[in-house]
């Protein structure tokens, strides 16, 4: 079936698209960009002996076309064939972002009435295919469907994981270039946090400080819900807000991102309220010593593992290494909801062999959980041909609330 005939049988399954053709400004990247890197995709299939590939990582979807829709709760795949451009098979209602795009061959539509399983077999099968590459380490292809798929004996699928995905972490000019607003919208919504915070605030008010001004400097929705707690509470890793009343002697822990075409750069600030104790100062110091190390020795040719090691060592000098959990700093860039990330494609951590390029994108995030409290203070990162650009740009001294 070609594309046009795909186009016209989406177009048949309901009520008239709402698209007219392409539509201006809904590409966030040059169509030369996703042209490119489809060439680059599609020659990796062509290596392999494969008909196509199925795609089913909305993140990977967005690298390679530029496609998005927060539909992607319900089922959607993208099938990249050798040649030619891919087909979104998608619920019907997320049909019309799909054509609104240049970078978008067809649609094939499945009505709520539909079993998405069978409507993506019958796609396949029309097509003719017979060695299909299968994007299995993903969390949007579940058990049920995977076993459906297999059990469709016309195909041999093939793993075909990893290979959008090594091409993410280093960053082009224009995905800097969006990252670096992203931190524009952040540092805004972080100062207006830190100056919300007071004895009789709740972190609920802190929380909407953070997502009102972060939005109102430009920042689209983000991947993951900003880290806003208060208290004791702040000893608990990924606790968040929840209408809490600050109070004389609490520490509030911030971390937040901005969002500019689905690329996002993080930071973290923390604060008390009143009188710091010797504890709290000494967390802040050695949380703004590991982010400071990892800024100094950050550059291209340096292994992750190493990176990860000359961090850890000056905490494990101090005694605190029993409170430094995770990782140093974990990649960023392309995030969908529940997810901000790339930490699960590259990240710095021990032993790990990753070699350092220019133009990676890291949030270097020193975080530490003790018996009563938690604190992060970090910043997003470029990684420059001789070092360091730091994207976020705040102080980073402990904060304290009079």
């Amino acid at each position: 079936m070609n594309e046009h005939a795909m186009i016209e049988l989406a177009t048949d399954l309901s009520a008239p698209a709402q698209t007219s053709g392409h539509w201006p400004g809904e590409l966030a990247f040059d169509a030369s960009d996703f042209a490119a890197r489809l060439h680059m995709i599609q020659a990796d299939l062509s290596a392999r002996g494969l008909d196509g590939s199925l795609l089913f990582d909305p993140e990977n979807m967005f690298w390679l076309t530029g496609f998005q829709t927060i539909g992607y709760f319900t089922f959607q795949c993208m099938f990249i064939p050798n040649e030619g451009l891919p087909t979104v098979i998608t619920r019907v209602v997320n049909r019309d972002m799909a054509l609104a795009l240049p970078t978008i061959g067809g649609v094939e539509a499945v009505l709520d009435t539909q079993d998405h399983i069978d409507v993506l077999c019958g796609f396949l099968e029309r097509l003719g295919s017979r060695q299909i590459g299968l994007e299995t380490g993903t969390r949007y292809l579940n058990v049920r469907d995977y076993r459906r798929l297999s059990a469709l004996g016309s195909i041999a699928f093939q793993d075909w994981d990893g290979v959008i995905e090594q091409h993410r972490p280093v960053k082009s000019p224009a995905q800097i270039d969006r990252m670096r607003q992203a931190a524009r919208a952040v540092e805004a919504g972080m100062d207006a946090a830190l100056k919300t915070i007071a004895p009789g605030r709740t972190d609920n008010d802190v929380a909407a400080a953070l997502y009102q001004r972060s939005i109102a400097a430009g920042s689209e929705y983000i991947g993951h819900p900003p880290m806003v707690v208060s208290g004791k509470r702040s000893a608990l890793c990924f606790a968040l807000w929840k209408r809490k009343v600050i109070e004389r002697g609490d520490v509030v822990l911030l971390e937040g991102a901005g969002c500019v075409d689905r690329y996002h750069v993080m930071m973290s600030r923390s604060a008390v309220v009143g009188n710091p104790t010797d504890e709290h100062k000494a967390t802040a110091d050695a949380l703004i010593g590991i982010l400071e190390t990892a800024i100094d020795v950050i550059k291209p040719g340096e292994t992750a593992g190493e990176i990860d090691r000359r961090c850890r060592a000056g905490i494990e000098k101090l005694g605190l290494g029993k409170y430094f959990k995770s990782r140093v700093a974990y990649g960023i860039g392309i995030g969908f909801p529940p997810n901000w990330a790339e930490g699960h494609i590259y990240a710095i951590r021990p032993d790990d062999p990753l070699m350092i390029q220019e133009n990676m994108t890291f949030h270097i995030i020193p975080t530490m959980f003790r018996e009563d409290f938690g604190m992060a203070i970090s910043d997003s990162i470029r990684v420059t041909a001789t070092g360091c650009e730091v994207l976020t740009q705040y102080p980073r001294d402990l904060v304290i609330v009079d």
